[in-house]
């Protein structure tokens, strides 16, 4: 079995951390909403979401490809949704931080060793 690029634990562990706080954050907010308030309505969204980002982590974690895929594309989304934030009135401060992490990601999952461990 191929050892985990470190690169690939480290995208991992930052998917979990995401879903956990994105779940939690999205558990007050349907709290807070009383279940069916549009804020509620987005917190379950949210909480899909983060749930989904939890599995992505996992599959990451145990070199599954689709897993891979899911998280570049939404990397590449990401990426995409801050740069336009630019033509709304974002500040270029705000769209390089966030986009920083998953431009970073993007590059720890297409090195040699992460696309080999991808493709066992």
């Amino acid at each position: 079995m191929t050892q985990r690029p470190l690169g690939v634990t480290l995208v991992s562990i930052i998917a979990w951390i995401s879903g956990f706080l994105q779940i939690l954050g999205s558990i007050l907010v349907i709290i807070a909403g009383l279940f069916i308030t549009w804020p509620a309505i987005l917190g379950w969204i949210s909480l899909l979401i983060g749930a989904i980002t939890l599995g992505v982590g996992v599959g990451l974690w145990r070199g599954n490809p689709t897993a891979r895929t899911i998280a570049i594309v939404v990397f590449v989304i990401t990426i995409a949704l801050q740069v336009l934030g630019l033509f709304n009135g974002a500040i270029l401060w705000s769209v390089i931080g966030g986009s920083l992490l998953s431009l970073i990601g993007l590059i720890l999952l297409n090195t040699r060793d992460a696309r080999a461990y991808f493709e066992r």
